[in-house]
């Protein structure tokens, strides 16, 4: 009797360690699990994936979305004290000749792979206009926290070298990006040094948020105009103030059209 008493104990030990080690074995792998979902998860939250579209730009459109979009963080936190002076709102971003008598006005996102496509098309035709057209580029920066590193990268290249760094910053920014939320293969730091620029310098002025206005700025003035994709070009006429609209990664030949039509529009014969 005493034989067949232990033997079903043993059993019943040996059963309630497979089955507490089970329990432990399953444990893991499902912490394992949400670790993996967890870090996937914070991974796509650094890349939003916002779209070229006005459903995108609607959800950003109230005050407290557009600072985070641009800030990178909730608008509720508050401000990190800054330690240099910030910059103003109204600049312009110019490619050719101030005087010039139309402006192609230029609305993108470095993290667009249409914009990416389009970038030379405009400054292509300043350069053979004789000064008769510039370029003005404005940020939409929706693709996360790659745009807005790079619109502030390409800001604080402007602060070293004015316009003429900021177009070349841009250059090689697209260059380096395949777009889509992804960034650079490259630091900006680095990008920045490539093309003769100060790094260090670079990354504290894009650390400090010194142009948060101008971008803002910038990003405020595309949702007034009801843009709904980028690029989107304005063809400006600056003698009549006439313009037209240009959704997408248009032609030459469709910009050209545009200015030819406000030329022999009635407006411009006054």
């Amino acid at each position: 009797m005493k034989k067949e008493f232990v033997v079903p104990l043993a059993i019943s030990t040996l059963s309630l360690l497979v089955a507490v080690g089970s329990y432990f074995l399953i444990d893991h792998k499902v912490n394992q699990a949400v670790n993996l979902t967890n870090q996937v998860n914070e991974q796509f939250s650094k890349v939003k994936p916002w779209a070229f579209k006005r459903d995108a730009l609607d959800s950003v459109i109230d005050e407290n979305r557009i600072t985070a979009a641009i800030r990178g963080k909730d608008s509720s936190a508050p401000n990190k004290p800054r330690v240099r002076e910030p910059q103003p709102a109204q600049i312009d971003r110019r490619y050719g000749d101030p005087k010039a008598q139309f402006t192609l006005i230029e609305y993108s996102d470095f993290e667009c792979t249409f914009c990416k496509q389009f970038f030379a098309v405009p400054k292509a035709l300043a350069d053979g206009s004789r000064g008769n057209i510039s370029v003005i580029f404005k940020h939409v920066p929706i693709h996360g926290d790659a745009s807005r590193r790079e619109a502030y990268a390409a800001e604080c290249a402007a602060a070293q070298g004015g316009n003429d760094a900021f177009y070349r910053m841009a250059g090689a920014i697209f260059s380096s990006t395949p777009g889509n939320g992804t960034g650079t293969e490259k630091p900006l730091s680095v990008i920045a040094e490539s093309i003769g620029l100060d790094g260090v310098e670079l990354s504290k002025c894009m650390d400090n948020e010194d142009f948060y206005a101008k971008i803002k700025s910038d990003f405020q003035e595309a949702i007034d105009l009801g843009i709904n994709q980028t690029p989107t070009t304005i063809v400006r006429h600056n003698v009549t103030g006439q313009q037209v609209r240009l959704d997408g990664a248009v032609t030459p030949e469709a910009i050209m059209k545009s200015l030819s039509k406000i030329v022999q529009s009635p407006g411009a014969m006054n």
